[in-house]
């Protein structure tokens, strides 16, 4: 099973950037979504991040500690039957984040992520791939999210999959 991850953090210019929001999606569609609340992060957001992410927070529901969002990400990583792996656009950041908020790892979950872009199927093909990802974003679904950009991904990976691309599964 492949589960595409994004997060929203801090700032990439940041040597420890905190979390703000976190996405997983399966490959039939199947998504987690969690924000961390203000108190978690305001002070530490860069500029760019105050003006691109936390407009397109969804908070209400999703805003949970960060035991809660343990708890719940480790509950729906435990309700999939087949070894995963997570896939990710930044896995310096991302999966790190990922790591961070999993200390204990999930059993079924492959411990390396895969880094997928725009780039990953060839040259040739990558004003393609980077079409089909951009067109999952709408007004309503907004990059920079992270839910929006797991399922950019998703439709992205499922793509080049679909056109021969196997990296993933060596």
């Amino acid at each position: 099973m492949i589960l595409f991850l994004d997060t929203e953090f801090t700032g990439l210019d940041q040597a420890k950037p905190d979390l703000i929001s976190i996405a997983l999606v399966d490959e039939a569609g199947r998504e987690f979504y969690a924000e961390l609340p203000p108190s978690h992060y305001a002070v530490q957001c860069n500029e760019w991040v105050h003006f691109n992410v936390l407009p397109h927070l969804w908070g209400g529901d999703h805003v949970l500690s960060v035991e809660d969002t343990r708890d719940r990400i480790t509950a729906w990583i435990a309700g999939i039957q087949d070894r995963a792996v997570i896939v990710t656009d930044c896995p310096d950041a991302d999966f790190q984040l990922l790591r961070w908020l999993l200390p204990e790892w999930p059993g079924n979950l492959t411990p390396t992520p895969i880094l997928f872009t725009a780039w990953s199927i060839g040259d040739d093909e990558q004003p393609k791939l980077h079409a089909r990802m951009a067109s999952y974003h709408t007004p309503e679904r907004p990059a920079h999210h992270a839910l929006h950009d797991a399922n950019s991904l998703r439709v992205g990976v499922l793509y080049a999959i679909e056109n021969g691309w196997t990296l993933w599964r060596d």
